[in-house]
């Protein structure tokens, strides 16, 4: 019984972990001004952070919950102030872009922007179908 609780808390200790690297990374795209590259790139808003950070947090937790392994994403904003999110898995990438009021997502497996990439809207119910997809699973 205690190996079962243990293995709980330790579950709930490492997603705690993980969520606190994630808030840490956005904790630094709070600081950025407009220009902060030197080409003209806008900052986040807050509204696209809290966004951002909301729909992370969601993110992991279904991954954790579905009970797969979290890889630690790259984490930045661009040149429109949306903040960008990005796995890499072999030759799979997975690329979430977050704005104010929605996201998007590119799956890239090839160079080729006919047949080897899918854009869409992000919605909660691509979560686990998505990162099955990057792990080829």
């Amino acid at each position: 019984m205690r190996l079962k609780k243990f293995k709980t808390e330790l579950k709930d200790f490492t997603q705690y972990l993980l969520r606190q690297e994630i808030l840490d990374r956005f904790t630094v795209l709070t600081q950025r001004e407009d220009n902060w590259d030197g080409y003209d790139s806008k900052k986040p808003t807050e509204l696209t952070l809290v966004h951002a950070k909301n729909l992370m947090e969601e993110f992991l937790d279904s991954i954790i919950s579905a009970g797969y392994s979290w890889l630690r994403p790259f984490i930045s904003s661009d040149e429109d102030g949306n903040v960008t999110v990005e796995w890499s898995e072999g030759k799979r990438r997975l690329h979430i872009q977050i704005g104010e009021n929605e996201a998007e997502y590119i799956q890239v497996w090839g160079i080729n922007i006919d047949t080897e990439m899918h854009v869409d809207f992000l919605n909660r119910d691509d979560y686990l179908t998505l990162w099955e997809w990057l792990l080829d699973e």
